[in-house]
């Protein structure tokens, strides 16, 4: 999704359109939710006045498309240029361009074209000499990273992130055709959830922290986390991409793209990778309510 196919690529993300999906981003935040000590709740509350982070959750991709927000359209992703299906992995220095990428916008390091200046994110949620709204929209960003970050074809450059390979759902129709990368943002999701809505996400997130506490995500969960701080820049980001980029060559194609190029992909290869998709939501969250209680913590020693 470089430069060259940005026109294209704002064509398949028509407005309206989200990474990971409503449905996704709003169950991370769900997750994220539960996971918030008491500082994090008084700063986030206060920054959205309330709002639950799920509500926030896809704000980042309403905002890529107004005026404001076009700066941050590349920020969504990382683009792999790796060898699928025989080999993965992101590599910062390969992969991220100058104007930046997904890992360096959750590191928080990045040029604002505003200003020509650079600036974190972390710090503007913090940065009382900015307005309260500069900052709330800071919170969303952090937000709807750590959601985009975990879905696979967010971390590769292959057939536009997915977004080329035309498969389709449910039918073999006109009306059942999408592309891969929706399946993964949407189709899979919503099928999980058993619906499209804000109340789906949250039926989900709970399943999910259910899973978190006392299940299958258990003895996982500090594997999450174990990348360490928000003080080591663009290692726990590059730590997470990583994460999800592994699972394109073992799940999302793991046979290459032609294998499920003009395939109906809601039967089989829906309950091969559900799972996965599943999991990624619950890492989002996890990841995603810790970073921010870090956040708090730094807010609470300026004082």
């Amino acid at each position: 999704m470089k430069t060259a196919v940005l026109a294209f690529s704002a064509a398949l993300f028509a407005p309206g359109a989200y990474s990971w999906g409503l449905v996704g981003h709003a169950t991370v935040g769900y997750v994220a939710q539960h996971y918030l000590d008491g500082a994090a709740k008084i700063l986030t509350s206060h920054l959205l006045d309330g709002v639950p982070l799920a509500n926030v959750a896809s704000w980042a991709d309403s905002f890529r498309y107004t005026d404001a927000g076009a700066f941050s359209a590349h920020l969504h992703y990382i683009d792999a240029h790796d060898q699928v299906p025989n080999k993965c992995g992101v590599k910062l220095e390969r992969d991220c361009p100058p104007e930046g990428c997904i890992v360096t916008a959750i590191a928080n390091y990045w040029i604002e074209v505003l200003t020509g200046r650079p600036v974190t994110q972390t710090s503007r949620i913090l940065d009382d000499k900015l307005s309260k709204e500069e900052r709330a929209n800071a919170l969303k960003f952090v937000v709807h990273f750590l959601g985009d970050i975990t879905q696979p074809l967010h971390t590769e450059n292959l057939d536009v992130g997915g977004n080329t390979i035309t498969v389709t759902w449910g039918g073999n129709d006109a009306a059942s055709k999408t592309n891969l990368h929706a399946v993964w943002d949407t189709k899979i999701v919503e099928t999980l959830a058993g619906g499209s809505t804000l109340a789906a996400a949250d039926t989900l997130s709970k399943s999910i922290i259910t899973d978190i506490e006392s299940g299958i995500y258990k003895d996982q969960k500090e594997s999450w986390t174990s990348c360490g701080s928000i003080k080591r820049g663009t290692g726990c980001p590059k730590a997470w991409a990583q994460d999800a980029n592994q699972f394109v060559c073992t799940n999302v194609l793991v046979d290459g793209a032609d294998a499920v190029r003009g395939q109906d992909v809601s039967g089989a290869y829906y309950e091969k990778n559900v799972p996965i998709a599943r999991q990624q939501l619950a890492k989002g969250g996890y990841r995603l309510g810790l970073w921010l209680n870090a956040i708090a913590k730094a807010e609470q020693k300026k004082c």
